[in-house]
């Protein structure tokens, strides 16, 4: 690829970058300015009506745990495939950098050694030469092996509030309607199943045993 070319697909291919990574960051804001609106004004209903009525009142608490387990679920299973689609990005973008000269310690392989530190192996490693290199993270791409660290992170503290909205569900069962108590566990399952399947569909963080995978089969060729 020449030079003109590469910094034509660079420039358009950044432009989709921003664009969904600007998504991720509004679904974000959107689910934590949701999760704030409903407890708020949920929990404001509970502390007004407990007094009078303590069984209206625990069905404020269970109504918000059942839409906030809900709405994590979601957001998750949303930032997740948007994450997968802006990783089918990177090959392309390396290979781009890699044909204008940029450096191994700027660009696009800077930014993956510091969000996914096991690529350090494949980036920064001498068994592939740079187009290799490219080639060797669209190869982790379709393993579904490109996930950021932080993800993991993410859902670990988010899989925690679901199980704590889940214990909170149970624990206030008798004291408010059966039917309302049935809908927020089942709500609280739906948002740790949402989540379980954005963990298991979209790109998780490569074991060392793909990235080993990785670097043979390139390194063959």
């Amino acid at each position: 690829m020449n030079s003109d070319n590469a910094r034509i697909l660079l420039q358009s291919t950044q432009r989709v970058r921003t664009l969904w990574a600007g998504a991720i960051s509004r679904d974000f804001v959107c689910a934590v300015a949701l999760n704030a609106a409903i407890w708020t004004y949920l929990l404001k209903g509970y502390v007004e009506s407990f007094s009078a009525n303590p069984s209206e009142a625990f069905s404020y608490l269970a109504i918000a745990a059942g839409l906030s387990s809900l709405i994590l679920g979601l957001w998750r299973v949303f930032t997740r495939h948007m994450y997968d689609r802006i990783a089918g990005l990177y090959p392309d973008l390396l290979m781009c950098e890699q044909s204008l000269g940029v450096e191994s310690n700027l660009g696009t392989a800077a930014y993956l050694r510091k969000t996914i530190p096991r690529l350090s192996r494949i980036l920064l490693g001498k068994e592939l030469n740079p187009s290799q290199k490219s080639e060797a993270v669209g190869f982790l791409v379709i393993k579904k092996s490109m996930g950021r660290l932080s993800h993991v992170v993410i859902d670990i503290i988010v899989i925690a509030v679901i199980i704590g909205m889940f214990v909170l569900c149970i624990s206030i069962y008798s004291k408010i309607w059966l039917s309302l108590a049935v809908a927020s566990i089942i709500a609280t399952i739906l948002g740790f199943l949402l989540l379980v399947f954005s963990m298991l569909s979209f790109q998780r963080y490569p074991s060392q045993a793909v990235i080993t995978a990785a670097i043979a089969k390139y390194e063959e060729e």
